[in-house]
């Protein structure tokens, strides 16, 4: 590469706009949903950072960024449902791991598939983008991705698509009663 080309190159990444930072969130702001989410929180005696993303952060990537993390310790809340018995199950996975719902299966007995949004706002009280890992209207058995378990703090929804926690990883596995498990 000529020094003329680096030189464009540097230019190029200059001229890309800077990803936004995540925006704090005042309590009295939020709808009752989301307060419902950060009084479960503080009853529960887990530490969190509230963020509002902005419009921008679309992507794991972009949000993680928004946040200052990477996007292996964001949460994906995703509700799956036995085939047969349709009983459902909250999977909790980090942004990088693909859920196989043969490990599913394998690990509970039954073939799962994922809820329809329509299924987990109904099952859960939240939509399937805002889905976050506790406060829901429904108590459910709940599997948590054990890569996450490696990180001293990971990011989940907090009951809004636009809204992002971050909690310690240690405190919410408990708190939430997950059962830890390889979901890939």
């Amino acid at each position: 590469m000529t020094l003329q080309a680096a030189k464009q190159a540097d230019m190029s990444t200059m001229d890309a706009p800077p990803v936004p930072a995540a925006a704090e969130v005042t309590l009295d702001e939020l709808p009752a949903a989301i307060r419902r989410v950060i009084d479960t929180a503080m009853r529960a005696g887990i530490p969190y950072s509230l963020r509002r993303l902005p419009a921008e952060a679309i992507d794991p990537g972009t949000i993680a960024a928004s946040c200052g993390t990477e996007p292996g310790a964001l949460v994906r809340c995703v509700l799956y449902r036995g085939k047969a018995t349709k009983k459902p199950m909250l999977v909790l996975a980090s942004a990088k791991t693909p859920v196989s719902e043969r490990a599913l299966a394998q690990l509970v007995g039954e073939v799962q598939e994922k809820a329809d949004a329509a299924t987990t706002e109904r099952v859960t009280g939240f939509a399937p983008a805002g889905l976050p890992p506790f406060a829901l209207t429904t108590r459910l058995p709940i599997v948590m991705d054990e890569l996450l378990v490696r990180l001293g703090r990971i990011w989940c929804m907090a009951g809004s698509a636009d809204l992002i926690m971050s909690v310690p990883t240690n405190v919410l596995t408990r708190a939430i009663a997950a059962r830890i498990a390889k979901i890939d």
